[in-house]
């Protein structure tokens, strides 16, 4: 049956044409008005939308742009000055530590030597001085003798002053030594137990430095290799980033596309509203002029053929635009999925709170920001805290160790007093023996005496000779653990300020970092507060859906349509807007639903839409 018209809505075809029983084209212009400003209302808001959403992406492209320049300016930072400077003063304090972890233990091992030394010592003076007690002896047993000598020629009141003398300061110098040893010996067992409570304080504690130092290196080496794991694997995001955009851009000409297929569609209405009140065949434009010409039936078949159209050409419209739309959408929220990822990697590799965000400006003073460079920040101030202890007690066992170099040399002085005092006493022994070989019978008890006198200084020399052997011995080995101790003294020193250093490096790196991440982070944020924003304003599609449903029911409420058999409707209908339409979906349509397999290219009329972007 052909299509039939309601006329109770379009009104009658003026003209006796029209046949009995059919209905007549529509003769009522207020609905295809309000039908055309539904479609202005549908149309509208889909350019607004679509605008913002162009001038959203732009701002992403911008903000992506931007983030990823300084994602990798990120990536880079372990690389830059100061990260190389730091890695490379940490790693000559660990070669530091390592050596004064050994010279501990030498350290030790000399201090025990030395307090050998001494106890030798002790026992060489110990022999010297029961060798000036027989001295002494000897000294009195001359006074006797040389006062039975009655010889007038040779007066030995000098030698008992000189033997007096001399047996006073070999005592004193005797003396003095042993104290002076005592004193050492004190020293080097004060300094020997402060040794060996520094080294088991200090080697656990240097061990600790080390480990930590070497934790540290390891730490930051690790870091530089995942960061640059990071960068490639962010320039693979860049690309998906990338396509994702090209994607929403190619989305977007749903937009233009859908207002075009409108626009056609209120054309359509146009020549819908000519065929119910056909003007004087003057009044239309010359390809016009022929549907004046129509008869009642024919204007009857057309206009129910045109709204069948329309009808078919809104509910694809729609269609199209709601799949777009869905793809758009899914596309802006895969964007804000990536803005969130890439603020939560580089936090996770930059910054290290639970959510995200980066620590506090002062976090790498002792690792609170969570971040790498904070960890190992923590970590060189807590090795250097170890450093500052052992540089504490450094200074006392410094202490120690000079005053036992000091007390070897104060030792040397005392011996070499001793030998000069032994030489003048074996001077005067040997001059002693020859006056009395002149006197005769009546020296012979005094020149025993002085005999016995230059025995005794033979074993003082023996005696003092060992001693200066054993000071000598002694104090070179005590001048190198001087010298040493000094060394080690003034790298714990200088290492203690080469690993502040390290720390102002890393705390300026970290510094960097959280301002870069800061940053970043917030441009992420705006990335993915315009996304959302935009993906809201993309509710447009539901109100389209709502105005075809309208449309449809409005068009189909007031024409009965059939099946259209009237011969030559095709004809027209490809007459009317084969030229019209720009999108190859709309030629498709359009001949679908009235045979054929596509229409005719409308050549310059504007080209499919789809090529024109593509």
């Amino acid at each position: 049956m052909d299509s039939i018209l309601d006329t109770a809505a379009f009104g009658t075809f003026a003209g006796s044409g029209a046949r009995a029983g059919t209905a007549a084209p529509p003769s009522g212009p207020g609905l295809v008005r309000s039908l055309k400003a539904e479609l202005q209302d549908a149309s509208a808001p889909i350019e607004a939308a679509f605008l913002t959403v162009g001038e959203t992406l732009s701002q992403t492209l911008d903000h992506m742009a931007v983030i990823g320049d300084r994602f990798l300016a990120l990536s880079a930072l372990i690389d830059s000055e100061d990260g190389v400077a730091a890695s490379s003063r940490l790693g000559k304090v660990r070669e530091v530590t390592d050596r004064l972890a050994t010279d501990l233990r030498q350290t030790l091992d000399d201090l025990t030597g030395l307090d050998a030394s001494g106890a030798d010592m002790a026992a060489l003076l110990a022999g010297l001085s029961r060798i000036i007690g027989e001295i002494t002896a000897l000294a009195i047993n001359a006074k006797v003798q040389s006062v039975q000598i009655r010889s007038g020629s040779d007066d030995f009141s000098v030698f008992n002053r000189e033997i007096d003398r001399l047996h006073r300061l070999a005592e004193e110098a005797t003396t003095q030594a042993i104290a002076h040893l005592a004193a050492l010996r004190d020293a080097i067992s004060a300094a020997k137990g402060g040794a060996a409570l520094f080294q088991r304080d200090n080697r656990t504690r240097l061990d600790d430095v080390g480990r930590r130092l070497q934790g540290s290196l390891d730490t930051l080496a690790s870091h530089r290799n995942t960061a640059q794991q990071a960068a490639r694997r962010f320039a693979g995001r860049a690309a998906e980033v990338g396509q994702r955009i090209a994607r929403c851009i190619s989305d977007l000409q749903v937009g233009d596309l859908t207002c075009q297929r409108l626009s056609h569609i209120a054309a359509a209405l146009d020549v819908l509203e000519l065929l119910t009140h056909p003007p004087r065949p003057s009044a239309l434009p010359q390809d016009r002029r022929w549907l004046a010409e129509l008869d009642d039936r024919r204007r009857t078949d057309l206009s129910a053929a045109i709204c069948a159209l329309q009808i078919r050409q809104y509910e694809e419209a729609n269609s199209d635009f709601g799949g777009q739309v869905a793809s758009l959408k899914a596309n802006l929220e895969a964007l804000v999925r990536d803005a969130d990822a890439i603020t939560r990697e580089a936090a996770d590799l930059f910054g290290g709170s639970s959510r995200g965000e980066p620590g506090p400006a002062n976090a790498a003073v002792k690792g609170t920001g969570g971040s790498v460079l904070a960890d190992v920040a923590g970590e060189v101030d807590r090795a250097l805290d170890l450093l500052h202890h052992y540089c504490r007690s450094d200074d006392v066992l410094r202490e120690r160790v000079v005053e036992v170099s000091h007390g070897f040399d104060a030792m040397d002085r005392d011996v070499r007093a001793i030998r000069s005092i032994d030489t003048d006493m074996r001077l005067m022994g040997l001059n002693t023996t020859l006056k009395c070989t002149r006197l005769g019978t009546e020296g012979r008890g005094l020149g025993v005496v002085a005999q016995e006198l230059r025995a005794c200084s033979r074993r003082t020399e023996d005696v003092s000779k060992a001693i200066t052997e054993a000071i000598q011995s002694a104090t070179r080995r005590a001048n190198a653990l001087d010298r040493r101790s000094d060394t080690d003294h003034r790298a714990a020193i200088e290492l203690a300020e080469e690993m502040t250093n390290s720390m102002e490096l890393l705390n300026r790196l970290q510094a960097d970092q959280t301002r870069s991440l800061s940053v970043l982070s917030g441009d992420c944020r705006e990335v993915s507060r315009l996304l959302t924003g935009t993906i809201d304003r993309l509710a447009i599609g539901r109100r389209l859906e709502a105005s075809t449903r309208r449309f449809v029911e409005q068009v189909e409420a007031v024409s009965k349509i059939g099946e259209i058999h009237a011969p030559g409707i095709a004809d027209d209908l490809h007459r009317l807007f084969a030229a019209l339409y720009t999108a190859e979906r709309e030629r498709t349509t359009h001949a679908h639903l009235f045979g054929g397999e596509s229409l005719p290219d409308g050549g310059d009329q504007g080209g499919d839409i789809d090529e024109f972007f593509l």
